[in-house]
């Protein structure tokens, strides 16, 4: 027996549950996308897989539905794949260890995907189903969103009708989403040179903190393990003579760390005033995230005198001050739309690859001209540090669409369902959507999707109830066209 089988709407979930078997991080999605495919094959759907893996899947109309417009139906297959140190998962080989307790579903000890999985769920419950009435459907579930929005950037959409296109990425019931940030990734590898290094070797290990999606949750100030363990090294480097072995935190660029891991070596006689320089760190950094992100912690541990391969106090210093010139979080907050952040940035990953050490930013603006202002700021930094600096990625913002059909016909079937209407929302977060009205002249948009918690962290939840509700909406809105 599946663990979800009790769950309704039961075909939502089962097929949820299915991709959740699969393993489905980013950059790991053939036996995902091959699923797929084999899934229109043996239900005579006509499909087509591309070279980064994206699929799309075309579905003619039920009875009565057959002369219709088409309509798109869209997500993406790839998950930020995250998982908690004690996780035994591997998350390029395993599946997901699904659970419940009938109000939520989350997996144990990993992310769960919802973002973007239940998508594809509802997509497949539609395709499978032999009693939902819709209009032709050209379902298309892209690859690697969460790394840059590759598979978007790829696809070859010409062989498309539709001109409607309901992208199910938002993860908040009742909002829909019409417009939203561009965004970027930006690298800074650092190359330094090693040395043998005598002394004390110590880790200062960085934990405790909630993540989270780098759009979404940008704007309640939680805390960046990177740049916490990137303010340690800095105040060490001041103080004493410190060689950096390795720094290496986060998953993801667009996932505010939650972890980070610091490596060094000092002299012998600097040991106590390097722990007491953590633990001054540590009691500052609680204060400024008081209420915001209150389970932070900091842990100081040595392996007594040893030699060891690290670099050097020039370079190592060169690290520190890097990270820590470096501008984070919210940049600026819309002057046109209360509570929207407009500009952020956030270092995601930093790691340590031999004599490099690589830092991973996201950049989003909702104004095109301040995303390229921040990425010129970062790429001066980099300059100035002798990074070398790689911009990738860079997809644009989705425009507000002043008369918009779809968006007109969703919301009176939403109003009609509810009682009410639904919150029409621009978002800092990014969505395919910008990209993909690129490829589609005209194409008319719009972003929906269940309630989900806490999203690229493991401590991600995706509400019963809500999908339940979400799926009834989706299949009404798809009988009413």
């Amino acid at each position: 027996m599946s663990v979800l089988d009790n769950l309704q709407p039961g075909v939502v979930f089962h097929f949820f549950e299915e991709l959740c078997n699969i393993p489905h991080g980013s950059g790991n999605l053939q036996k995902i996308s091959d699923y797929l495919v084999s899934f229109a094959k043996e239900r005579g759907y006509e499909v087509e897989q591309d070279k980064e893996l994206n699929v799309i899947i075309k579905a003619p109309g039920t009875a009565g539905y057959e002369d219709k417009e088409p309509v798109i139906l869209q997500g993406h297959m790839d998950m930020v794949a995250v998982k908690e140190d004690s996780c035994d998962i591997d998350m390029k080989t395993d599946g997901l260890r699904v659970t419940t307790d009938g109000e939520y579903v989350w997996a144990e000890g990993t992310s769960l995907g919802g973002d973007d999985g239940i998508a594809v769920a509802y997509c497949l419950a539609i395709l499978d189903s032999k009693d939902i009435p819709h209009p032709p459907l050209e379902v298309v579930i892209t690859t690697n969103e969460e790394t840059g929005m590759f598979g978007a950037a790829a696809i070859d959409l010409s062989g498309l009708k539709g001109k409607r296109m309901i992208n199910i990425d938002n993860e908040e019931e009742g909002v829909f989403i019409t417009s939203c940030a561009g965004g970027a990734r930006v690298y800074s590898k650092l190359s330094m040179e090693q040395e043998n290094a005598d002394g004390t070797k110590c880790t200062v290990a960085v934990s405790g903190l909630l993540g989270g999606h780098s759009g979404e949750m940008i704007k309640c100030g939680r805390g960046n393990a990177n740049h916490i363990a990137g303010r340690i090294l800095y105040r060490l480097s001041k103080e004493m003579s410190v060689k950096l072995i390795s720094i290496d935190g986060g998953v993801a660029d667009n996932a505010i760390p939650s972890n980070a891991t610091l490596r060094f070596v000092v002299d012998n006689g600097d040991v106590d005033k390097a722990q007491t320089i953590v633990k001054a760190v540590l009691e500052e950094v609680k204060g400024e995230l008081e209420a915001k992100d209150e389970g932070v912690d900091i842990s100081f541990a040595t392996e007594g005198a040893s030699k060891v391969l690290a670099f050097n106090c020039k370079d190592t210093e060169r690290v520190a001050k890097m990270i820590t010139i470096m501008p984070d979080g919210v940049q600026a907050m819309s002057a046109m739309v209360a509570g929207l952040v407009e500009t952020s940035l956030n270092l995601g990953i930093v790691k340590t690859e031999g004599k490099v050490v690589t830092l991973e930013q996201s950049v989003r603006s909702s104004v095109e001209s301040s995303k390229k202002v921040l990425i010129d700021k970062l790429l001066t930094i980099g300059e100035m540090f002798g990074a070398e600096v790689t911009v990738s990625g860079e997809y644009p913002g989705w425009k507000f669409r002043q008369h918009s059909g779809l968006r007109d016909h969703m919301v009176r079937v939403y109003q009609d369902m509810y009682g009410k209407a639904p919150q029409v929302q621009a978002i800092h977060a990014g969505l395919e959507c910008g990209i993909l009205s690129e490829k589609i002249d005209d194409l008319d948009c719009i972003s929906i999707g269940p309630d989900m918690k806490d999203i690229h962290s493991t401590g991600e939840k995706l509400s019963v109830k809500s999908t339940a509700n979400v799926w009834a909406y989706l299949v009404e809105v798809l009988k009413q066209f």
